[in-house]
């Protein structure tokens, strides 16, 4: 922003909510690729807390569209780019568990402190601005993620 201020280079600044897809890292430490690593081995599925907080998960082809957007557009102030659908993890432990047909069960693990309890992005200036909001369910880009990570798991001795 200050480049743009002091020298009127454009800039775009985009608040990316959890973005997920095929050719995450397995072991980045997310929800998404930890959860599926996780039911693609039977292993247990590891959910903090209660599992009530919540997060929003759009596919990536989606969050790719609204970044093109935003960088065509005039826009310099930030724009929340995300999927405002929002569900608890245990909700999503439980999708993640019927997409794979895991038979993991879900243990819960203590919450850490600085976990935050919502995540659902506002979306609503980027409806306006960009004419643009997420299109793909979260079930239709979960297909191709799991295919993904299931190519991807080092193969069970």
């Amino acid at each position: 922003m200050a480049y743009h201020r002091k020298h009127g280079v454009p800039s775009s600044i985009a608040r990316i909510f959890n973005t997920y897809g095929p050719r995450m890292k397995l072991d980045d430490g997310r929800v998404v690729p930890t959860l599926l690593s996780q039911a693609l081995r039977d292993a247990p599925m590891t959910v903090f807390g209660s599992g009530a907080q919540t997060r929003s998960f759009c596919y990536v082809s989606d969050m790719v569209e609204g970044l093109y957007r935003l960088l065509l557009s005039d826009e310099h102030y930030p724009v929340n780019l995300g999927n405002p659908r929002e569900m608890t993890i245990l909700e999503f432990a439980n999708e993640i568990r019927k997409i794979t047909g895991a038979r993991s069960e879900i243990v819960f693990e203590p919450l850490p402190e600085d976990d935050p309890k919502q995540r659902r992005p506002d979306i609503a200036k980027a409806r306006r601005l960009l004419g643009w909001e997420p299109r793909v369910s979260l079930e239709e880009g979960l297909q191709p993620t799991v295919e993904y990570f299931r190519s991807a798991q080092p193969a069970r001795v």
